[in-house]
């Protein structure tokens, strides 16, 4: 019985390590997409309080680096309305928002032009916000 335990550790560690001890190459980590039209990436995300124009200052500067990029890549925000369920009127929210990014689902992938500029638009969405949910969606051609 303890031999078999033995094994069983054995056998659990030695495949927990095998990434590690052989890494994939990276061509093989990033899957093909399956999406025949453009992908999406739709994040919902909680806006750090009083960040709100810090926020869509990071969104803009996302936009703006994609373009620079020259690539045809779309960077949108969308506001939250929350109603009162009260009187039913309808308040922007300033503690969430959800952001799209619409992009080719096929693209070379070559190096990033202007790693400064990623880097801070993505220190001002760390900044200003948390991702709350995210997903990737294939809008249909």
């Amino acid at each position: 019985m303890r031999l078999s335990r033995l094994l069983l550790a054995f056998t659990v560690l030695s495949a927990s390590l095998t990434p590690a001890l052989a890494p994939t190459p990276a061509v093989a980590q990033a899957p093909a997409i399956p999406c025949t039209g453009s992908v999406n990436i739709v994040r919902v995300s909680e806006i750090k309080p009083g960040m709100m124009d810090a926020f869509l200052k990071a969104v803009a500067a996302q936009a703006a680096w994609y373009k620079s990029a020259g690539t045809t890549d779309q960077i949108g925000v969308m506001r939250i309305l929350n109603q009162d369920p009260t009187s039913k009127a309808y308040t922007v929210s300033d503690t969430e928002a959800i952001t799209t990014h619409i992009m080719p689902s096929k693209r070379s992938t070559g190096p990033r032009p202007d790693q400064a500029g990623w880097d801070a638009f993505v220190k001002m969405f760390s900044e200003s916000s948390t991702i709350k949910t995210q997903y990737m969606t294939c809008v249909v051609p």
